[in-house]
């Protein structure tokens, strides 16, 4: 009987990591659809980190801070986690008819891209990034009702 139990605890031992490595690959598997947004996401998350940063030393004079950094990065993992957990619900419960996923990344990535075009505005004092602002503030005020740039002032619609 103990060689039995022995025989099976080696056995578990030589083939835990392939378990753990198939729940994993599993895991990334379920969520391919989403590779696209993902790379746009993580994308426009980089160069608004590096356009942030290039602002925050250049015109405010501020020392680069790695706490900040870290910031950035955990409010990109949190919108990842939050494209995912929808894009589950969407895919688990049918929703068909908008799919939640996909707007919320856009809205996300369209938030960040907001960003950029403010910080390069700042730096550079280009037209082009006051177009570009201006364009995505009318676009969220007309889909949404909401102003960006006063965000107490939040319609009931």
């Amino acid at each position: 009987m103990p060689y039995r139990i022995i025989l099976l605890l080696n056995w578990y031992t030589a083939h835990i990591w392939n378990f753990i490595a198939s729940v994993f690959f599993a895991f990334f598997a379920y969520f391919t659809d989403l590779k696209g947004a993902f790379h746009v996401m993580f994308a426009s998350f980089v160069i608004d980190i590096i356009v942030g940063v290039w602002h925050s030393v250049s015109i405010k004079q501020l020392k680069f801070s790695m706490y900040k950094f870290f910031i950035a990065i955990k409010r990109m993992l949190i919108a990842f986690a939050l494209v995912m957990l929808l894009y589950a619900a969407d895919k688990e419960m049918g929703q068909d008819t908008v799919r939640m996923s996909k707007t919320v990344g856009y809205l996300i990535t369209g938030f960040v891209i907001y960003s950029i075009a403010e910080n390069g505005y700042k730096i550079t004092g280009g037209r082009l990034f006051i177009s570009i602002k201006s364009m995505i503030r009318k676009k969220v005020q007309d889909n949404t009702g909401i102003d960006i740039d006063q965000p107490d002032n939040v319609s009931d619609k």
